[in-house]
């Protein structure tokens, strides 16, 4: 249940995320399917990201990734850490998103192609804030669906 929770709340936020809130550009490295990125983060994290796709979307190029290994907040249901099957990010974003490569040849999640389906029927949009944030957001949205 919560894996389907986390799907929607990617979709609505990657929608309604604010352009005033948008990464600065950074030279962008050359993202492909299979690699798996540490993130920028405040805080040590163990979150990570696994590049599924990297295509053309209105006139821009769009990031899809997995989030793995993500920290569960201590005030959300569970313990441990969670996967986060799709997220679609502007390039710009996750190239000022991501800290080091440390892996190719890695799968995306397994529920990887079932929310970039579901992101592409929605006709959905993307984030074009840094993982960090975007992470955060979708959780925010899901404690505020629980109360």
């Amino acid at each position: 249940m919560l894996k389907k929770l986390v799907r929607v709340a990617v979709m609505l936020i990657a929608a309604a995320t604010p352009s005033a809130l948008a990464a600065a550009p950074s030279p962008a490295p050359a993202f492909a399917p299979g690699q798996i990125w540490s993130i920028k983060s405040t805080m040590p994290t163990t979150a990570k990201v696994v590049i599924g796709r990297v295509e053309p979307w209105d006139n821009q190029i769009i990031v899809h990734v997995s989030l793995i290994d993500v920290p569960i907040p201590k005030d959300m249901p569970g313990a441990g850490t969670t996967v986060i099957g799709h997220m679609p990010f502007q390039r710009s974003a996750l190239a000022a998103s991501v800290n080091r490569l440390l892996a190719t040849g890695a799968a995306p999640a397994s529920s990887f192609e079932s929310g970039y389906k579901e992101w592409q029927d929605a006709k959905g949009g993307v984030f074009t804030i840094d993982v960090e944030s975007a992470t955060k957001f979708v959780f925010q949205a899901l404690s505020q669906g629980r109360g």
